[in-house]
């Protein structure tokens, strides 16, 4: 028992050291740049140990990748709403926009494989990014709602509002993510605090 609990542990670290070796090579060197091989000698493996794992290979690497992210950052977003719930307005909009832009540039790596290998994405893969930011647009929108309810914003489209809103998180994002400075701002806290108050001021209650 204590020998085939050893080997699943083994594995299971094996199997990690191929997908964070895959992770920063795509990141570094892009997906198409980066052949199995070079994968495999980073780990200090055979090609053959790859495809044990991995069967589809650098595809299959990239759809397991992209996948356990979505899963994480879903369940991550999920627990923003209740994080925000008991806290005033301003302070749960700059909770969410702090905690997406936290979510989404702790690992850089993945963020920029997202970005920059679009092109790439299988329709499953192009699914499931679709439904992760519907579903935060969705939650937000409920927000929105629920805060017009309680009377701190005035009666707004709350579903084109959610986006708006969303979207100037995502070019904080981005502007990390291809490292340049799209938003031109050197303390990007201070502008989502900036951009929350702006926000707060067009859509507060008459």
């Amino acid at each position: 028992m204590m020998s085939r609990n050893i080997r699943k542990e083994q594995a299971a670290e094996t199997r990690e050291k191929i997908l964070e070796a895959a992770k920063l090579l795509f990141a570094r060197k892009g997906y198409h740049g980066t052949p199995v091989r070079e994968i495999t000698r980073k780990i200090g493996m055979g090609d053959g140990i790859l495809y044990h794992y991995f069967p589809g290979g650098k595809r299959e690497i990239m759809a397991v990748l992209l996948r356990e992210s979505f899963e994480h950052r879903r369940n991550e977003i999920q627990q923003i709403s209740l994080v925000i719930e008991d806290l005033d307005l301003r302070d749960a909009m700059i909770t969410i926009k702090r905690r997406l832009y936290e979510l989404f540039t702790a690992d850089m790596d993945l963020t920029r494989i997202l970005f920059r290998e679009n092109d790439i994405l299988g329709f499953e893969e192009a699914e499931q990014l679709t439904m992760l930011l519907r579903e935060q647009s969705e939650i937000f929108e409920g927000f929105l709602k629920n805060r017009h309810k309680r009377g701190e914003i005035r009666d707004l489209d709350f579903r084109i509002a959610s986006r708006q809103f969303l979207s100037s998180s995502l070019h904080a994002i981005m502007s990390k993510s291809v490292g340049m400075q799209l938003l031109n701002e050197p303390d990007v806290y201070k502008y989502m605090e900036e951009n929350v108050d702006f926000t707060i001021d067009l859509w507060k209650a008459p």
